[in-house]
């Protein structure tokens, strides 16, 4: 069987003096830079999400933006429409008067005219009837 002696208690020492050398040369540095290791990638993921949040929020706030600027045009162009709309509609309705007018005035010429060569061609007609009275009897 197993003799249990001295060295039993001389290799328990080592190993311990062995797990206590291996802990502080070994263990703690490296579970120290884990742990710093993910502390870091905590912060890093923290600060991902904060920009992520951030370029969300100012998307949509660009969005919003956008959104009235496209309005804003839209009222703008409707209201340059009906502007344009209204002065066509009076520069028309002024139009229409001038050629009214216009056409009154070519008519009361034209009925002037008329009456003239109603009046000159009364004249010739009773110059030219007394002509046949004289020439026929």
């Amino acid at each position: 069987m197993l003799d249990l002696d001295v060295s039993l208690f001389f290799i328990s020492l080592l190993i311990w003096v062995l797990m206590i050398i291996l802990d502080k040369i070994y263990y703690k540095p490296v579970g120290k830079i884990l742990g710093q290791r993910e502390n870091k990638i905590e912060k890093d993921s923290a600060l991902i999400e904060s920009m992520i949040a951030d370029v969300e929020n100012k998307t949509k706030n660009i969005d919003d933006v956008l959104k009235k600027a496209r309005t804003d045009s839209m009222k703008l162009r409707e209201n340059l429409i009906r502007k344009n709309e209204e002065k066509i509609e009076r520069l028309i309705s002024e139009e229409n008067e001038n050629l009214k007018r216009r056409f009154e005035e070519s008519m009361k010429k034209l009925d002037e005219e008329i009456a003239s060569a109603e009046e000159k061609l009364g004249k010739e007609v009773e110059e030219f009837s007394n002509e046949i009275k004289e020439k026929f009897l």
